[in-house]
């Protein structure tokens, strides 16, 4: 099974029909900062040009890093495509970036605080 998960800039409430209307997420950081807290959670993350590609056994993510101009990061959307640590992964990269996200296969807050944080 193969999901989606935005990683952006949401505000701390407990669930997805919080987040005020109102709400316009900021941009995350400039490109090398985003690319360098996402190395530090995963150091075998493969970079190439505007996606990162994570594949080691239990893992099959593709970051695809949306732009705002030329250096400054929107937001990101991981494609989980299978993997039974994917989803620690990117709880992992969450709390390296200290961001929220929005998980498409359950249409709610990512909630990776309770998975294992080793990779």
């Amino acid at each position: 099974m193969s999901w989606d998960i935005f990683i952006q800039d949401l505000p701390d409430v407990p669930s997805i029909n919080d987040v005020p209307a109102t709400h316009r997420p900021k941009p995350i950081g400039d490109r090398a900062t985003i690319i360098a807290k996402i190395k530090e959670a995963v150091p075998f993350a493969d970079e190439q040009d505007e996606w990162i590609f994570i594949r080691q056994p239990g893992m099959d993510i593709s970051l695809q890093l949306h732009m705002e101009g030329a250096n400054i990061v929107r937001y990101v959307v991981a494609h989980v495509h299978s993997g039974d640590q994917s989803a620690a992964c990117v709880a992992a990269i969450l709390r390296s970036l200290n961001l929220r996200a929005h998980d498409t296969s359950t249409g709610e807050l990512f909630d990776g605080n309770s998975l294992d944080e080793s990779l």
